[in-house]
């Protein structure tokens, strides 16, 4: 094997530990040679659209009669005939508002 030379210019720059390396704009040529990079807006025009038909159908089947005016003693109470609307309400209405943003948010 061959060993190193005593005063590599490049085992110098890495030992201490400098953050770049002078590379006569190879790196910047190279990224600017990439190809620009796709916006992809289908995904969150899709999710939105998914969310809309959710809502349209959580409209339609959820439980609107069952659910009774909601007051401090109906959470003690503890009575499940109460309750389940309300809690199927609001766990509908949790994953729709989190789809919307989630969409609205949507980075690549």
């Amino acid at each position: 094997m061959n060993q190193p030379e005593e005063n590599d210019p490049l085992d110098v720059l890495l030992r201490e530990q400098n953050a770049h390396i002078d590379d006569n704009g190879f790196a910047g040529r190279v990224l600017a040679a990439l190809p620009q990079r796709r916006r992809n807006w289908l995904r969150p025009i899709f999710l939105l659209v998914v969310t809309a038909i959710g809502s349209a159908l959580a409209i339609h089947w959820l439980p609107w009669e069952n659910l009774s005016v909601p007051d401090l003693s109906v959470p003690l109470a503890l009575n499940s005939q109460v309750l389940l609307p309300w809690l199927l309400v609001l766990s509908v209405t949790a994953t729709l508002t989190w789809a919307i943003m989630a969409a609205a948010q949507w980075e690549d």
